[in-house]
């Protein structure tokens, strides 16, 4: 099955390294240019946007926070000048604390819903008019697992990225007369490198069926196959790529 994105231009958010410079190095090896995010990572993003121009594909490099409408919209005008229309987004970026909910301060909690909830509402809002008068285009969302299982440690994180679920299955409903494709992707623990000890690895390792952490190679799969031609009948759904970590119906 070939996985096909020959001169469609594509948003990675969060795309400096980890999950997100894996998934644009696979969408560019299948001809996609690419729209690469970050917000504070500028150097990874500046080697991981020299790997893509190594391959003779063309790029552009942005940075924003998410969190900030009128970011989102300068983002826009930068790639539009450099690159055209963006016909794709995968949200790859996110933000979190980890610790439970009552070692929160007040008000300590909105950056967490910032970014991981109403960034998603001004991406879409910001780019998706015009995929809908181009009658095309794919969203990809992607969470932890801890938006549909729960975690006490990850608790306004994953309360965040369980309203962008409810988002984009109505999104879905309301741009699908449009043939654009709302679609999330619920990740267990992914290894980039965290550092995790042998006795952390083995008790982390405990949790899921197929005994080891996900790799990021794991993940560009499925975010290729949602991109491609072949998901064009999907859409309004959450695919989990865990292990076996969660098995919901």
């Amino acid at each position: 099955m070939e996985l096909d994105l020959e001169g469609r231009n594509i948003l990675v958010t969060g795309a400096a390294k980890g999950i997100g410079r894996g998934i644009a190095l696979e969408a560019v090896s299948r001809g996609a240019n690419i729209a690469l995010h970050y917000q504070s990572s500028e150097k990874e993003a500046l080697e991981t946007a020299k790997l893509i121009e190594e391959s003779g594909v063309k790029t552009v490099l942005v940075t924003g926070d998410l969190a900030s409408i009128e970011d989102v919209q300068n983002m826009k005008k930068s790639i539009e000048r450099d690159l055209g229309t963006v016909d794709d987004i995968v949200n790859n970026a996110g933000w979190t604390q980890y610790k439970s909910f009552f070692k929160y301060e007040p008000g300590e909690w909105k950056r967490e819903v910032e970014v991981c909830f109403y960034g998603v509402l001004h991406l879409a809002h910001t780019f998706m008019p015009d995929m809908m008068e181009n009658k095309r285009g794919k969203f990809i969302n992607i969470i932890g697992d801890s938006a549909r299982t729960g975690d006490r440690n990850l608790i306004i994180s994953g309360a965040a990225r369980s309203g962008t679920i409810s988002f984009l299955k109505s999104l879905a409903q309301e741009v699908g007369r449009n043939n654009i494709q709302c679609n999330t992707v619920s990740l267990g623990l992914i290894d980039q490198g965290q550092g995790y000890d042998s006795v952390m690895m083995e008790k982390l390792m405990k949790q899921y069926p197929l005994k080891r952490l996900g790799k990021v190679d794991d993940v560009t799969g499925i975010i290729l196959f949602l991109l491609s031609s072949y998901s064009d009948w999907v859409t309004g759904q959450v695919f989990s790529v865990n292990g076996g970590h969660s098995m919901l119906g």
